[in-house]
């Protein structure tokens, strides 16, 4: 499956983009276009980025989940409409 390479990291949305709508990670190391292309916790305050290969910087200290881990966190009901 394609997807096994991909690793996942959840971020609050503070640390994806600030008040006025600028962004405040480097889209360039994830394979998330920007942030309109993330998806987004039910309520909006969390977001999942995703990348390949090495870890970018600025998400060290993150938990990073494998492709069946995130499938399995994403169905819970912060993720996903009842």
């Amino acid at each position: 499956m394609k997807y096994n390479s991909n690793k996942y990291v959840i971020l609050n949305t503070t640390e994806v983009v600030n008040s006025d709508g600028e962004e405040l990670i480097d889209f360039s190391q994830l394979l998330n276009n920007n942030s309109i292309m993330l998806r987004y916790s039910v309520d909006g305050s969390k977001a999942l980025v995703k990348y390949i290969g090495s870890k970018p910087t600025f998400l060290y200290g993150k938990d990073t989940y494998s492709h069946a881990q995130i499938l399995n966190e994403m169905n819970n009901s912060e993720w996903t409409k009842e």
